[in-house]
């Protein structure tokens, strides 16, 4: 009888945890676009204020200084904020507190390691180069504060909280960009750069200060050998997997510069901006979509697995085709007529942001499974290639080189991952390489499309409307995004 009961509450708790999935999908999928969407418009709406408010030479100060925080924040932290999901499938639920308290004190402890180094480095720097000490101590606190976020945020994705990841990441941004205008208003002229880099950094540091304090509280566990060698052997490849795509996703705009001129970067680098917001779709279609993905894998549930896995290619496919086909005019809307020589680079962008979508099914696998090396080595074997292709590519035909490098980079670095998630585990990766055929061919059928009606707007749009309608009326026909 006890044996009886156990069983039946095991059965009640599936059920109850499979209902929980239904009903808190679309809810998830819509507040992450909801919160990409939010963000992206502030990105995009308080550019030209802060420009305006500090001039050319003072928002370029502060654009540096953030890209520096942001290496920073990756690097000295050891990431060890992308082991949070992999850790709810290889410890117990009610030790995960205990896990995420420990892991964030190791990458505190390894943070303030390179931050000392990083300082003394800076002293005997000195002797030869001027180094400005207040903003490098102030990078190293904003870029602590900024990890902690960040944490908190893969916490709340992971256990399916989109409301308070949506709420944190607002209030984050909203506070800091009110702050940064107060201060640059405030301050002289000459030195109003600081308001923006005090904005975020008291912003960012005051609330990753309070989160280090709550998790460390609700957790109570600062050292855990067993967690801190489970955490290490995953994170540290990491590293190198987001260097290898800073550098994969920057280096075309630095050789462009090399080898054309000024002009055509600004024109390749407006382009790709626009062409960005499917990769930002995508960023928030991919933070719903990987806590149930794993969810459906920790369960084993491989069935459920790829009928998702078949609306989710498809929607991005549709979202992808319609971008694709409504890029043109939208963008002679969004840019200077100075840079519309750059409008036909924009779906071959699209294509690359495609493959950056159908290499996320085999990296979350690897994730998954802890191959953190091989996701790392298929990233730098990808920005290897993305250097030799652009050396080539650029000096052949200029700027659509540069985009026609990175497509194919991004194809090669699906491939590879591809090779790599079959290879794990006796080959249990559900996907097959047709899987992802019929959605590529129907992205460069739209390719097609839009070169031979570049000047037919009305195909083009009617085609876009004919496929929004269609994605919608199946969204509302399953009563779930994917």
């Amino acid at each position: 009888m006890t044996n009886l009961k156990i069983l039946s509450i095991f059965i009640l708790d599936l059920h109850k945890e499979e209902v929980f999935l239904i009903k808190s999908k679309n809810k998830i999928t819509i507040l992450n676009i909801l919160s990409t969407l939010i963000l992206q418009g502030l990105a995009f709406f308080t550019g030209p204020v802060f420009s305006s408010l500090l001039g050319t030479s003072n928002f370029g100060i502060s654009s540096v200084y953030l890209t520096w925080v942001q290496l920073a924040s990756t690097v000295f932290s050891l990431q060890a904020a992308s082991t949070v999901a992999i850790a709810r499938s290889n410890f117990p639920m009610d030790e995960q507190e205990k896990y995420q308290s420990s892991t964030l004190s190791l990458s505190t402890l390894a943070y303030l390691a390179f931050s000392v180094i990083t300082l003394v480095a800076a002293v005997v720097s000195s002797i030869w180069y001027r180094v400005d000490f207040a903003m490098l101590a102030v990078g190293l606190l904003h870029g602590w504060g900024m990890y902690c976020i960040t944490v908190m945020n893969s916490k709340f994705t992971y256990e399916f909280c989109a409301d308070k990841n949506f709420i944190l990441t607002l209030l984050t941004s909203v506070l800091s960009i009110a702050l940064s205008i107060i201060l640059i208003i405030v301050l002289p002229d000459e030195i109003n750069y600081w308001g923006r880099i005090l904005g975020q950094a008291i912003i960012y540091f005051a609330i990753g200060l309070f989160l280090y304090c709550y998790m460390l509280n609700k957790g109570r566990m600062f050292y855990s050998k067993q967690y801190w060698t489970f955490t290490l052997p995953i994170a540290i490849p990491t590293i190198f997997h987001i260097l290898a795509n800073i550098l994969l996703s920057q280096s075309d705009k630095v050789m462009i510069q090399w080898l054309r001129d000024d002009a055509s970067t600004g024109v390749y680098a407006l382009a790709c901006t626009f062409a960005a917001v499917l990769s930002s779709v995508w960023s928030a279609l991919n933070n719903s979509w990987v806590p149930f993905y794993y969810e459906y894998t920790r369960r084993n549930e491989i069935s459920e697995l790829k009928r998702h896995s078949k609306n989710y290619i498809e929607m991005y496919t549709i979202v992808s085709m319609g971008f694709i086909l409504l890029s043109r005019e939208v963008f002679h809307i969004y840019a200077h007529d100075d840079f519309w020589v750059g409008t036909d680079l924009i779906p071959v962008f699209a294509l690359g942001f495609y493959f950056v979508f159908l290499y996320s099914f085999p990296v979350n696998y690897e994730f998954y499974h802890k191959s953190t090396k091989m996701i790392a080595s298929g990233t730098i074997l990808a920005a290897v290639c993305n250097i030799i292709l652009n050396f080539a590519f650029i000096k052949l035909w200029g700027i659509e080189g540069a985009v026609i490098a990175t497509a194919t980079a991004h194809f090669l670095q699906f491939c590879f991952h591809f090779v790599c998630a079959k290879m794990i585990k006796n080959d249990e990766f559900p996907y097959k390489f047709k899987t992802f055929i019929p959605g590529t061919l129907m992205v460069f059928l739209s390719i097609l499309i839009y070169w031979f009606t570049r000047d037919l707007w009305l195909i083009r749009w009617g085609l876009g409307a004919i496929l929004g309608l269609y994605l919608l009326i199946k969204i509302f026909k399953r009563k779930e995004f994917f």
